[in-house]
C-alpha cells in the first residue's frame, strides 16, 4: 500500500500544468460518483426502497458527474451559463416528480457535483451530512410517531400511451397527481404519477387503464 502511494505522489510530482488539471478532474469525478452512491443506498433504506433500482442507482452515481462537468466546461462563460439554465429548466418542468423528496434528491446530487468543482472538501462535507440525514430523520420520527398509527400512501409512477380524450379523462382522475404528455404521430406519451392510500384504490384504477398503462413502478411513502 505504501509504495502504491509513494508511486501516486511521484506520478503527481511529474506531472504538467495541463496534465495535472486533467488528474484532479479524474479524482473529482470519482469522488462524485462514489458520492452519489452513497447518498443514494444510504436514503433507500429509509422508506425509499425505490432508490435501489438500476435505473435510480444509475442515477445517483451520474447526476454529480454531470453537475461537476456542467460546472467545468462553463467555467466563467455568462452566456454559456445562461443557455444551460434554460435547458435544466425545460428538463425539470417536463419531468414528472414523484414526492418533494424526489425533487430534492436530485438538486442534492447535482449540487455535490458543482460543490467539487469548486473544493473537493465540500463535496466530502456534503456526502456525509446527506447520508447521515436519513439517520437522524428516522430518530425523530420514531419519536414523533411513538403514540400515533402511521399512514402509508401507495405511489405510482407510470407511462402510457392515450388519445386526446383519454388524456382529459385520466387528468381528471382522483388519484392522479401530476403528469406530462409528449406528443407523438398517432398516440401521445404520457408520464404521471398517482397516489392511493389502499391495495383496492390501486388496482381499481390499474384496471381502468390496463390496455393503456405501458409499465408502472410501486412504492410506499409514510404520510401523517
Amino acid at each position: 500500500m505504501q509504495d502504491l502511494l509513494e508511486f501516486i505522489f511521484l506520478a503527481y510530482k511529474k506531472l504538467s500544468a495541463e496534465n495535472l488539471q486533467l488528474f484532479l478532474l479524474v479524482i473529482k469525478i470519482f469522488v462524485c460518483a462514489v458520492g452519489g452512491l452513497i447518498i443514494t443506498i444510504s436514503h433507500s433504506f429509509f422508506s425509499y426502497k425505490w432508490l435501489r433500482n438500476s435505473f435510480n442507482l444509475y442515477v445517483g452515481v451520474s447526476l454529480p458527474i454531470i453537475g461537476l462537468v456542467i460546472t467545468t466546461v462553463i467555467g466563467s462563460n455568462i452566456a454559456l451559463s445562461i443557455g444551460m439554465l434554460g435547458a435544466l429548466s425545460i428538463v425539470r418542468f417536463r419531468t414528472p416528480i414523484r414526492t418533494p423528496y424526489e425533487l430534492v434528491h436530485y438538486f442534492s446530487l447535482l449540487t455535490l457535483g458543482i460543490s467539487a468543482k469548486v473544493d473537493v472538501n465540500i463535496s466530502v462535507l456534503l456526502v456525509v451530512l446527506l447520508s447521515v440525514l436519513p439517520f437522524l430523520i428516522e430518530k425523530f420520527s420514531k419519536i414523533k410517531s411513538k403514540d400515533k398509527n402511521e399512514v402509508k400512501q401507495i405511489l405510482m409512477n407510470f407511462s402510457a400511451s392515450l388519445n386526446d380524450s383519454e388524456i382529459q379523462s385520466i387528468s381528471n382522475d382522483e388519484f392522479v397527481k401530476n403528469f406530462s404528455v409528449k406528443k407523438l404521430p398517432q398516440d401521445n406519451e404520457i408520464s404521471g404519477l398517482a397516489k392511493f392510500t389502499n391495495q383496492k384504490q390501486k388496482e381499481s384504477f390499474l384496471n381502468k387503464w390496463k390496455n393503456k398503462i405501458k409499465n408502472y413502478d410501486i412504492s410506499l411513502d409514510e404520510i401523517d
